[in-house]
């Protein structure tokens, strides 16, 4: 974790007060494209975490964390000892440096990442979520990647999905759909 960062803060010390805006109902989740740099950010630490330190992390395992960090803002970052949790809160400090969120967007991003782990269930697997992520972002060595494809054309097309359906499940960062 990042030496520079004062363990007797909380994530809710580094994070903005919530705007007159979010308060009066203009809920972040009206507008998710405008986090679109945060949810990248915590996305990719997820899946560096995973690929190049711990293969044996599973969904539930970043789901566990990603609702340990949101139900716990306001404690010590001290409080965290798992290495994922603290890869997230090293970089999402240095992200809300360069970009500041409210507690309630943070939240939002939080919940976001949540629920894309939750939609990848579908798929057999304690890592559908991870392998996707590292998928995604191109993460993947060559085998793996090769492995990753034909394990969702198999998936799919058992579930009866069509071709187009396939390539979207496939795409990738940067790709139009």
């Amino acid at each position: 974790m990042n030496e520079n960062i004062d363990k007797d803060n909380s994530l809710a010390d580094l994070l903005d007060e919530d705007t007159a805006e979010i308060k009066e109902g203009m809920d972040p989740k009206e507008r998710p494209d405008e986090y679109t740099f945060h949810i990248g950010k915590l996305e990719h630490t997820i899946a560096q975490y995973y690929y190049k330190q711990d293969q044996d992390l599973t969904d539930n395992d970043v789901e566990m964390r990603l609702f340990n960090i949101m139900f716990h803002l306001e404690n010590k970052i001290s409080y965290f000892s798992h290495p994922l949790e603290l890869s997230i809160i090293a970089t999402m400090t240095e992200v809300f440096k360069k970009r500041p969120l409210t507690l309630s967007e943070f939240e939002f991003v939080l919940d976001y990442v949540i629920k894309s782990v939750e939609n990848r269930s579908w798929l057999p697997g304690k890592r559908a979520y991870l392998n996707w992520i590292c998928y995604f972002l191109r993460m993947l060595e060559p085998e793996d990647e090769e492995k990753y494809v034909k394990s969702i054309k198999r998936k799919a097309k058992r579930k009866g999905m069509t071709h187009s359906e396939i390539d979207f499940l496939l795409l990738r960062s940067g790709e139009a759909p």
